[in-house]
This record gives C-alpha cells, sequence and structure tokens, in this order.
C-alpha cells in the first residue's frame, strides 16, 4: 500500500466518522418560527435544512422544540431509516452506527422527552462517499495489508454479502462482527478481520493458530455441520486447514485435518493452554467495574497528585486497568478482538444501578468487578437472573442470582489442601498446630484431622523460645503449622524455631542444634510479609499455600514489556487484572460463552495466578479452586509442589 494512498485512507475515515459531530447544531425553535425565516436567519438554502429535517416538509408550521441546523453545504448527506429491536438502547445502536448518542437524539427529537421504544423508526444520519472516491476500492490495501484487523468502507452497491465474500468471511462471521446492523450504507464503516478469513491473505498460515492436529477420514453420510458439532471447531477453521472442502464440498473418504478433540479441557488435573484451542473468533464483549471515583478530582480543595497518594482504590483500579488492556493488546495478537466498556462504580451501589438503567449489558460476554462488596451484592440483584458471568477480582459472594464466579480461592480450601498434603507425605513427624483466636476454623479442621497432634494457643501476641522449644521432640522430624495473623507470633516462631534447628550453629559454642524442624502454614498474610529472616525461611523449608506466586515471580515477557514501557516492575494488581482477562478471552475463544462448566472447567495458568472453577455442592457460585504450593529450599531456591496440577 502506498503511503499517499494509505493517507488519503484515513483522511477519508476520519472524515466520516467526525463529520456527525461537526456539520450541525441543535436549535431550540421560538413560537413564530417558520422554515423560511430559521434559513433566511442562518444563510443557509430552504433545501438544505429540509435535507436535515426532512419531516419541516410536511407541516407549514414547526411543531417540534429542536430542530438541525447544518453548518454548511454536504450532498453526501443523507439518513438510514432503522427500526429498534427489543431491549436495545441508545448506547447499543450508538456503537452499532458509530454514532454519538447526541447524534441520535438530534435527527430524532422525540428522544428528547421520552425513552426509545422497540419497533419505531429512527432517521440515522449517514454520508455517502463523495463522487471523487466513488469508484476507488480504498479497501483493496486492508486485503493485502499485514494488519489484523480493519473497519471496511462501504462502497457504493456493496451489501454485507459482498463484503463478507471479499474478505473469506461468511454472513454468520460478518454479523457476529456487526451486530445490529441489518442493511449496510455506502460510506460506513464496518469490521472485517482480513488476516484470518481472507482467502487472498497468502501471508497467513492455519499454524500461527498453533493447534494440535489429526487426520481424519471422512465417513459416509458426515456433513459439515456434524463436523463442526463433533470436533467443536468452526467452518472457517475446516476450510483454511482443507482448502479442498471449499471447492468440493465434504465427501465421504476424503482424508482431512482437523484439531484435536478437545476431552483434555475437561480434565483438571492438567494444565492446559488455551492458547492452541482458539476456534471462536467472535468480538468478545466485556464491562469493567471498577471504584475509581474520578468525581473526587473535581474538588478544589485536594490536589491531584494527593487524591493519588492517598487513595488506595483509586490505585488499585489504574492498576487493574492497566493490566486489562494489556490482556485485551495480548489477545489481540492471537486474533481474538475485544469490545471493552469500563464504569467507574464511584464505590456506590446507586451508581451501578444507575449504570444499569442507562447501559444495556444484555450482550456482554463477561463483566470483571466490582471490587466492593456492597457494589457486588448491587449488581448481582440488579441483573437479577440475565445470566452474565461476574468474575469477582478480589472480592467474594455466596449468594447470587446470576452467574458468580469468585476468582480468589477460599481460605478454608487452602487449609484442606495443606491438610492433603501434610496427611499425605508424613510418616512419624511430630506435628505442631500452633494457632490464635482469629484462626478457629483452621483450628477445628486440624483438631479434627489429626486428634493426636500437638496444639498449642499462645496467650500473648508473641511466643517465648522456651515455650517453642517444649512442644519440640529431638528424636523425630517436627512439623510446626503456624496460623496466626498476629506478626509478633509469627516473628518470634520463625526465630526461634530457626535457632534450635539443627542447621543452627551457636556462635560461642560452635555446637549445631538437635532438633529438625519444617514450617507450613495454609495462610501466607501479611504476618509472614514483614521482617522475616528469609535465611531462616530456607532452612526451616517453610511450605505454604497461595493463591498466586507474585512474591516468588520471575520476569517474562509480559513483565519485561511493561518494565520498557513504564520503567517499574509491574504490581501485583496489574499482572492479576492481566492473568484474569487473559484467561477470561481465551475462555470465550474456545468456548464461546462462560454460561456453563464446559467453558469455566479448563485448568489454566499464567504469570502469577491458575484458574480451575467449579461449584461446590448446593451452591450456585464458581469457586476458583487452583492453588499452588510453595516450598523454600535450603539453597535460596524456591520449588513448587504441585507444578503442572491441582
Amino acid at each position: 500500500m502506498k503511503i499517499k494512498d494509505f493517507v488519503i485512507l484515513f483522511i477519508l475515515v476520519a472524515s466520516l466518522t467526525s463529520m456527525q459531530a461537526q456539520n450541525y447544531v441543535v436549535y431550540n425553535t421560538k413560537p413564530n418560527d417558520t422554515p423560511q425565516s430559521i434559513a433566511q436567519t442562518n444563510n443557509i438554502p430552504l433545501d438544505l435544512l429540509y435535507r436535515y429535517n426532512p419531516d419541516l416538509k410536511r407541516s407549514k408550521t414547526i411543531n417540534q422544540q429542536k430542530i438541525v441546523i447544518p453548518k454548511s453545504e454536504s450532498k453526501n448527506f443523507g439518513f438510514l431509516r432503522y427500526r429498534v429491536k427489543n431491549q436495545e438502547t441508545l448506547y447499543s445502536i450508538s456503537k452499532s452506527f458509530n454514532l454519538s448518542i447526541a447524534d441520535i437524539k438530534a435527527f430524532n427529537p422525540k428522544l428528547y422527552d421520552r425513552e426509545l421504544k422497540a419497533g419505531e423508526v429512527l432517521k440515522l444520519p449517514a454520508y455517502k462517499l463523495p463522487e471523487e472516491y466513488q469508484n476507488i476500492d480504498f479497501n483493496q490495501s486492508i486485503k493485502n495489508s499485514n494488519f489484523t484487523a480493519f473497519k471496511h468502507i462501504v462502497l457504493p452497491g456493496e451489501n454485507k454479502a459482498d463484503i463478507a465474500s471479499k474478505y473469506g468471511m461468511n454472513l454468520q462471521t460478518f454479523d457476529s462482527l456487526n451486530q445490529n446492523i441489518i442493511n449496510v450504507q455506502s460510506g460506513q464503516l464496518v469490521k472485517v478481520i482480513p488476516k484470518l478469513y481472507s482467502t487472498e491473505a497468502s501471508k497467513y498460515d492455519i499454524e500461527d493458530l498453533d493447534m494440535d492436529l489429526q487426520y481424519y477420514k471422512v465417513p459416509k453420510r458426515q456433513t459439515l455441520f456434524s463436523l463442526t458439532k463433533e470436533f467443536e471447531v468452526s467452518e472457517e477453521i475446516i476450510y483454511k486447514l482443507n482448502p479442498i472442502v471449499r471447492r468440493e464440498g465434504l465427501k465421504a473418504g476424503m482424508i482431512i485435518k482437523l484439531p484435536q478433540k478437545l476431552e483434555i479441557l475437561s480434565d483438571q488435573a492438567q494444565i492446559v493452554n488455551l492458547e492452541n484451542y482458539i476456534q471462536n473468533f467472535n468480538e468478545k464483549k466485556l464491562a469493567l467495574f471498577l471504584p475509581f471515583s474520578l468525581n473526587r478530582f473535581d474538588i478544589d480543595s485536594i490536589s491531584e497528585k494527593n487524591v493519588l497518594m492517598r487513595d488506595q482504590y483509586l490505585n488499585v483500579s489504574l492498576d487493574m486497568y492497566q493490566g486489562v488492556k494489556m490482556a485485551i493488546n495480548q489477545a489481540k495478537s492471537k486474533s481474538i478482538y475485544t469490545d471493552l466498556v469500563v464504569f467507574d462504580t464511584k464505590r456506590d451501589p446507586r451508581v451501578v444501578d444507575s449504570i444499569l438503567t442507562d447501559y444495556n449489558l444484555e450482550n456482554t460476554d463477561a463483566i470483571i468487578g466490582p471490587v466492593l462488596n456492597k457494589n457486588v451484592d448491587q449488581l448481582s440483584r440488579s441483573l437479577n437472573a440475565k445470566n452474565i458471568p461476574i468474575f469477582l477480582p478480589f472480592t467474594k459472594s455466596e449468594h447470587s442470582q446470576t452467574t458468580i464466579i469468585n476468582t480468589i480461592p477460599d481460605q478454608s480450601l487452602k487449609t484442606e489442601t495443606l491438610i492433603t498434603l501434610i496427611d499425605s507425605t508424613r510418616q512419624n513427624q511430630n506435628l505442631i498446630f500452633i494457632t490464635d483466636s482469629i484462626t478457629q476454623n483452621a483450628y477445628d479442621k486440624y483438631k479434627y484431622t489429626f486428634p493426636k497432634a500437638t496444639f498449642f494457643q499462645p496467650e500473648k501476641t508473641y511466643i517465648e523460645p522456651e515455650e517453642l522449644k517444649n512442644l519440640l521432640k529431638p528424636d523425630q522430624e517436627n512439623w510446626v503449622i503456624l496460623e496466626t495473623t498476629h506478626k509478633g507470633v509469627t516473628e518470634s516462631v520463625v526465630n526461634s524455631a530457626y535457632k534450635y534447628n539443627k542447621s543452627f550453629i551457636e556462635e560461642e559454642t560452635g555446637k549445631k542444634s538437635n532438633y529438625d524442624i519444617k514450617l507450613f502454614t495454609s495462610d501466607r498474610n501479611q504476618a509472614f510479609r514483614e521482617f522475616l529472616n528469609n535465611e531462616a525461611l530456607c532452612q526451616l523449608r517453610f511450605t505454604y499455600i497461595s493463591a498466586s506466586k507474585y512474591d516468588i515471580l520471575e520476569s517474562n515477557t509480559i513483565i519485561e514489556k511493561y518494565k520498557s514501557k513504564y520503567g517499574h516492575t509491574p504490581s501485583r494488581y496489574v499482572l492479576r487484572a492481566f492473568d484474569l482477562t487473559y484467561d477470561i478471552l481465551l475462555r470465550l475463544a474456545y468456548e464461546g460463552n462462560l454460561k456453563n462448566e464446559k467453558g469455566l472447567n479448563p485448568y489454566t495458568e499464567y504469570n502469577e495466578n491458575r484458574f480451575a472453577y467449579s461449584k461446590s455442592f448446593m451452591s450456585d457460585v464458581y469457586q476458583n479452586t487452583a492453588l499452588y504450593i510453595i516450598q523454600y529450599l535450603p539453597d535460596f531456591e524456591i520449588e513448587i509442589l504441585n507444578e503442572n496440577k491441582l
């Protein structure tokens, strides 16, 4: 594509998409106004006023309160007549036709005074291509481009079938990318994916999808439809893998290539790379609910710097937004495209309710957020069984009127995981459980499972060295399970256990301790994150259960990209938002929706998080059950004990 043509194309696109907002003003009519007087006052031809307000021709007087005054002559201006469907909103129509809500209201002034009605016909402004461009195919460069997605400019005489055929797409794929567009209009912009679907895109190779393939002999009475259902793959993928099927149709006896069947994805025992199973290329629709509370910047007495420094929710929201954007860009590199809508909940359930009143989320594939419990409850109630999956990044909910997915594994699951680890690996160890009053639930489970173990509950916010020594046995390996939220208890237990451990040599006497000690916890909370001796943790082979591996994370491509752009390592909120969003998009690209267990079942892993969703007995809420079992080693290494399994 020549640079000149490229520049002309984008100037044209910019002019077509911005003309609606720039070429008119909305005028409030006065009692004695007539079309002639308004045209004369604004120094425009009467025909031009009628062209922008065709209803004025039918009446000698002006009955409506608002009309449109064009700023300049435009021979290419016209209207699309569009009938409103059930459950459509001004917002959804504006998105479909690349218009603002203000544009729609301006040319349909009745909508200033009342709500949109299903079945009514709207006049939607549209601009035809100028005459000098009528015979130029600006879209030819798109088909020959290395880019993966464009908006096609509808040329005179083109219909949806023409455009779909031009890029090797079927109508179903075209409609999925351009929902609610019934008929296309010359000059309109529509979405296309030439790299994936175009039969002319010679640079594209199906191997880019990184699929595991198999050979398959077509039996008698096999149809293309039944083949897509059996192997859960789209017709376009079959055509891409087997061009002969597109040319000659599917015939018995043919040997064709197909993706491996996906039985492995229903088995949560092993981690699956969903990048190998991308098959649904419809645009994914996500909504992001975060408590930015950007209205705080409007308060004159508070500087922006102070808000950013002091507002934890705002900083978390900004980090998460960065992670979501990174994930969308990463998915785009896999030909997965996303329509993201971001909402500021302002930490107020009433705002959530207002958002749902103003915006139609009916066709949303998944919602990420909110972060605050009160907003989660309001969102769940308001959606009321619409079955839109809500992925909670930090918050937890146990009651739902729609599909709630808790993405943070529950603490009780961490405790049970540690119990399973201890029970499956212990032999003759001396089990010592140190718990405080806050961790009563953990104490109850440990007491039930290991009734003969030693249990100690400190009375103070620390433990004396002698108190721990009295629990140890020199002739056995001592497994100390510490469950506490007190930093003092944690620090004193770690220091004392390290002192008594056999690897410790007293400086004064040069003697080794007689005790073999190993330290465990199911909840590595804040009490374990500060002021702890890493050498002590390594010598004690500290083992813990975790929902993420951020604390032991090594660098990778995603992290290095972020560091290169922003100059620092991404926070845990950035990476968690990336992992969660990318996982959602890959699951949608695999299954098409997340309203059943098939799409939620696969066990996946990314930068610092694992995901495997299931429902417990008698529960309507999906829980993430994927955890890490992490162990420190004496040589200052760290090992994940369940490297590739739950």
